[in-house]
């Protein structure tokens, strides 16, 4: 048996609410299939399917991510062509959320995992089948304070995919 897998920023109650909020008219302006709410995350790391047997290498990996907090300014929601996706989008990549996935890749690596090569880039998707937006600024900009993050299991099934949150690491909050 494997899973399909992710580490990723999952938003506290209270932040998701906001979020909400934040993005009701947005979301609901676009002609895609809206994410649901309770699936708002930002991807840190794409693992894929990873064998059960293998998931304790993970988890360990990730506890020897030292211990941070990060603030991410998401600044523009954009229109990304080729996967039909909407996404909020922060301009700047926070050199201690640069830090945290430097990190995170580094342990996966040193624990036998693939990682991705590509620059980082803090993301949430709004939507998906979404064919034709205009990009814009978000102004003023949403804060996402984040102080953990978790590995994550995504599920397909007939209704689409559904992420479920298996693990956590707490970072302790301090300045970014």
């Amino acid at each position: 048996m494997s899973d399909r897998l992710f580490f990723a920023l999952w938003p506290d109650p209270a932040l998701r609410q906001a979020l909400h909020a934040r993005l009701e008219g947005i979301v609901a302006s676009l002609d895609g299939k809206p994410q649901r709410p309770d699936q708002w995350h930002v991807t840190l790391e794409f693992l894929g399917q990873v064998p059960r047997e293998r998931q304790p290498r993970l988890r360990a990996a990730a506890g020897r991510v030292s211990r941070s907090s990060v603030t991410i300014e998401f600044d523009r929601v954009e229109h990304w062509r080729r996967p039909q996706v909407v996404c909020l989008v922060a301009s700047r990549v926070p050199p201690g959320l640069e830090a945290l996935v430097a990190q995170l890749r580094a342990a996966l690596t040193d624990a036998g995992f693939a990682t991705d090569a590509r620059p980082f880039r803090p993301h949430l998707t709004l939507a998906r089948k979404v064919r034709s937006a205009t990009d814009s600024l978000l102004d003023p900009p949403f804060l996402w304070r984040a102080g953990g993050f978790a590995l994550v299991r995504s599920v397909t099934d007939p209704a689409g995919s559904r992420y479920e949150p298996l693990d956590w690491w707490n970072h302790a909050v301090e300045g970014s």
